[in-house]
């Protein structure tokens, strides 16, 4: 590789992708895939690129750009398969202003349902993560369920007779009849 422009006693490390130029790493600003200079242009370039968001849809695993403003909104539909994917970012301040406690987590895709299905129906304030990717290394990081500390008392009591599964069969030792 050719050395700097500004440094030419340094080896440059890249390429800057708007202007072409070569530079050393103190010369170079990382936008989320390219390298960019720190002239006037280039910078503006790369706050461009920098303005964009990749996400991966968890229905069909495409790679989705989408733009600052977009992440604002609560959802948005994949292109791709046409499902609608949720933005935890949207959720960002809510979940902030508020305390939450952890409730319970979960592999099983089908507890998971009802218990979201329990709690919304009884209005308790909740997040969720790590739903969408529980099927793909659910010993790993299962879904957990927080519930705003206000709740957590409903929540229990709403859940006290509820039986988690591990991949359809009862977690509890007791024989079913």
């Amino acid at each position: 590789m050719e050395n700097c422009y500004n440094h030419p006693e340094r080896k440059a490390y890249a390429i800057c992708h708007n202007c072409g130029g070569h530079f050393c790493e103190d010369c170079l600003t990382a936008g989320i895939e390219f390298y960019y200079c720190k002239s006037s242009i280039c910078r503006k370039k790369s706050e461009e690129e920098n303005s964009w968001e990749r996400i991966i849809c968890p229905n069909c695993l495409s790679v989705l750009e989408i733009s600052r403003d977009e992440l604002k909104a609560a959802g948005l539909h994949c292109p791709e398969c046409d499902s609608f994917i949720i933005l935890v970012d949207s959720r960002s301040e809510h979940v902030e202003d508020k305390n939450y406690v952890k409730l319970l987590s979960s592999s099983n895709q089908g507890d998971i349902a009802i218990i979201k299905s329990m709690l919304e129906n009884a209005e308790v304030d909740y997040y969720l993560t790590g739903e969408n990717f529980s099927g793909l290394g659910p010993f790993l990081e299962p879904a957990v369920f927080y519930v705003n500390e206000n709740d957590t008392e409903l929540a229990k009591d709403i859940l006290k007779d509820f039986e988690l599964h591990l991949f359809g069969l009862s977690a509890n030792n007791e024989e079913e009849n």
